[in-house]
């Protein structure tokens, strides 16, 4: 019970942010974040770093919200999106895969009336979710490959490296189907 109050909260918090067309109220939320960051016991450098790696995205959307509206919006807009990078960076910090696997596997809980089983969701979910740091680490493997070799990573020597990536994943995919089947999950 206590994931699905937390799962609650996170969204409707995260979703409450960019209604907020205030300063005072962002910095209200900025303070939140920073209370939740302490309440949680997440560090700071990680924060710092996370919100490093996602400043490109930032950046991006500035960019263009400037050229189709004006430049109050996009600096407003920015804002949001880190102050929702952070608290989903603090959620996915404090929340394991099985505990966010399980909270919708209870959200589905409704579906069983239309003969669709939760578990195989939380199931599902739970595979999703394990797979995005291997997907990650295959990725990163194949560009210092790439970048061993020689080759510029640019457009061009992008289908090279996302092909590789794809066939790595379908074999993990298999590896994974298997182990199912062996321990006597079902038919996929």
């Amino acid at each position: 019970m206590k994931n699905i109050i937390l799962f609650l909260i996170f969204m409707i918090y995260a979703t409450f942010i960019f209604f907020i067309n205030d300063a005072v109220l962002l910095v209200a939320v900025l303070l939140i974040n920073i209370l939740a960051m302490l309440l949680f016991k997440v560090k700071i450098t990680a924060v710092i770093e996370n919100i490093v790696k996602i400043l490109p995205f930032i950046l991006l959307t500035v960019v263009i919200n400037c050229i189709l509206s004006h430049y109050e919006y996009a600096i407003l807009v920015a804002i949001k999106l880190m102050l929702v990078c952070n608290i989903t960076f603090i959620y996915s910090k404090t929340t394991t895969v099985r505990e966010i696997a399980f909270t919708i596997k209870c959200f589905c809980m409704p579906l069983k009336l239309i003969k669709v089983n939760p578990d195989d969701i939380e199931l599902l979910v739970c595979i999703s979710l394990s797979m995005l740091p291997i997907l990650k680490r295959e990725y990163l493997q194949l560009k210092d490959a790439c970048v061993a070799k020689g080759m510029d990573l640019n457009v061009n020597n992008m289908k090279p490296i996302f092909t590789k990536l794809m066939i790595s994943v379908m074999k993990r995919v298999n590896e994974i189907e298997e182990s199912m089947i062996e321990k006597g999950y079902g038919e996929i």
